[in-house]
């Protein structure tokens, strides 16, 4: 039986490798230039490495990124490499819609949900990732029942209507708000830290 696999839009990986690159090496030929007078520039080049170790994984775990569907199921290998797989009699449905996304924005992004029988979803496209050829196509090979949600709908609607679909972020976002802050508040007073610790802030 024949296996169709999907891919993430590609325009998201090379705007994305654009990005890290104008960003970085400027930045690192900058810390350079700055610290090779005070004989600190090891701290730099380790950072250097580090971050084009980052890079490299990141490249190699989005292009490994696929969904791979036939009429016997569905699988996904996610960014860091976990499989998830649903047979076709674990669905209990595919939700499709389009979603206001949290915010201002008046534009929808299409959303497909694969769920298992109880109604949570396990494997999910969203249109900033996947385009709705991807999910059509989905659609199409999986015989599971479908909910279309016609109308435009917000978060919160779809959170009250179908709580299962959103990850833990979406239903708590102060929660996941405030857990983010204080990673980055933490990360903030490591990096002072070894900034004191190599004699950088003097």
């Amino acid at each position: 039986m024949s296996e169709t696999r999907l891919r993430p839009r590609s325009s998201l990986f090379r705007r994305g490798v654009v990005a890290i690159l104008a960003f970085f090496v400027p930045a690192f030929g900058v810390l350079f230039w700055l610290t090779i007078p005070a004989g600190l520039w090891p701290v730099v080049l380790v950072a250097a490495v580090l971050v084009a170790a980052a890079f490299t994984y990141s490249v190699v775990s989005y292009l490994r990124i696929g969904v791979w569907v036939t009429p016997d199921g569905i699988a996904e290998r996610g960014f860091f490499g976990r499989m998830t797989r649903l047979t076709i009699g674990e669905i209990g449905s595919i939700v499709r819609a389009d979603v206001f996304p949290t915010g201002t924005s008046s534009e929808t992004v299409a959303q497909l949900f694969v769920c298992d029988a109880e109604g949570w979803q396990v494997i999910r496209l969203r249109g900033q990732f996947w385009t709705r050829e991807s999910m059509a196509v989905i659609v199409s090979t999986l015989e599971a029942p479908l909910i279309e949600i016609e109308r435009p709908i917000s978060t919160s609607e779809l959170y009250a209507t179908y709580p299962g679909l959103l990850y833990w972020f979406e239903r708590r976002p102060i929660m996941a708000a405030l857990i983010f802050g204080g990673v980055l508040v933490l990360g903030g007073l490591v990096l002072y830290g070894v900034l004191v610790s190599v004699g950088a802030t003097n």
